[in-house]
């Protein structure tokens, strides 16, 4: 009954599809999905569409910080409304209907249940972004699918699980790492802080690691795309181009870019032991996905590649004023330094 239901909520929404929605966006305060928010809410304006941003966090510690620094933007241009407050907080959620509900911001069910319980027959869609970190990647073909086994112990998976108990008319997206402009969290930028530099790039393991990069507009294209299909509802999609790229390869993509030669040196950590936050932040076996499930069902392609969007994040990344700043390069030393005694032994 509750499939029905859901589904019927899908075929409503797919009927309107073409007039405006009201839409929530429950949008984290921190991390690497922090920037979705932005993008998904100029992906609806353009679609016609009236949207809120509830923002987690303090907008006096962080409103003037990455994608946060662009929301008086968007208000002024209309369309948008931003709100701060904790989405898991029920006082905090705005008053009124949604027609879709986006929730970007829990990672586990205390975070989420709220947020999920208020609009439970209420909006045609509930849209969960997810993630694909909660993936075991199968030994020897590690590419993830959408029915690859997960961490039971993943605070996404007992969410997704829920939105399905309940019969909220619910899909699911699990992002890998995402780029592009106005992020709150390193991707491209730990390469460009040393190839801009003229220093080595120092990457764990043999450097040939595959990982998928997919640039924040396809992101939130993909997340948009999912609105009025009846197909998405009940549905689980891996978030991501089908773009692989190696660790090396990055960095030799950026320094092509930057006119630059690149010296990456790979290393073993259990030699080095650099600490969590000393690391770079991929990874260091293979993670990547297969898009193919939101190609066929939902009809989305990508429009971008890191090759051709390289240029556009260097000069990204130069203006921000970032390469005139000091950066702690002391664990890319430790690395040099222990595989330098290696060499010497």
């Amino acid at each position: 009954m509750a499939a029905r239901g859901a589904r019927a909520r899908a075929r409503a929404a797919a009927g309107g599809a073409g007039g405006a929605q009201r839409v929530l966006v429950a949008n984290t305060g921190a991390g690497a999905h922090a920037f979705f928010g932005l993008h998904l809410a100029g992906k609806r304006r353009e679609r016609g569409h009236a949207v809120t941003i509830l923002n987690a966090g303090d907008p006096a510690k962080v409103g003037g910080k990455g994608p946060f620094a662009q929301y008086e933007r968007l208000e002024r241009e209309g369309g948008v409304e931003v709100v701060w407050g904790d989405p898991a907080d029920a006082g905090a959620l705005p008053a009124g209907e949604f027609d879709v509900v986006y929730d970007n911001n829990g990672k586990d069910l205390a975070a989420c249940q709220g947020m999920a319980d208020r609009f439970k027959g209420r909006c045609s869609q509930y849209i969960f972004v997810s993630s694909a970190g909660m993936a075991v990647p199968p030994v020897g073909r590690p590419c993830i699918e959408e029915d690859t086994p997960c961490k039971e112990s993943a605070g996404h998976l007992a969410v997704e699980r829920y939105l399905a108990e309940a019969g909220l008319p619910w899909t699911s997206f699990r992002p890998l790492y995402p780029y592009g402009p106005h992020t709150a969290k390193d991707c491209e930028h730990y390469f460009l802080d040393r190839i801009l530099r003229d220093r080595p790039v120092c990457l764990p393991g043999p450097g040939t690691q595959l990982t998928s990069l997919t640039h924040v507009e396809d992101v939130a294209e993909l997340l948009a795309s999912a609105v009025g299909a009846e197909k998405a509802v009940g549905e689980v999609y891996n978030c991501c181009a089908d773009n692989y790229y190696t660790h090396e390869g990055i960095a030799q993509i950026a320094a092509a870019a930057a006119g630059k030669e690149c010296e990456v040196v790979t290393y073993d950590n259990a030699v080095v032991g650099l600490g969590k936050k000393e690391q770079v932040p991929f990874r260091p076996n293979h993670f990547f996905a297969s898009a193919g499930k939101a190609r066929r069902e939902l009809g989305w392609e990508p429009k971008h590649t890191l090759e051709g969007d390289m240029p556009a994040l260097i000069e990204d990344f130069i203006a921000s004023g970032r390469l005139e700043r000091e950066v702690d390069f002391s664990a890319d030393d430790k690395v040099l330094q222990a595989v330098r005694s290696v060499a010497n032994a």
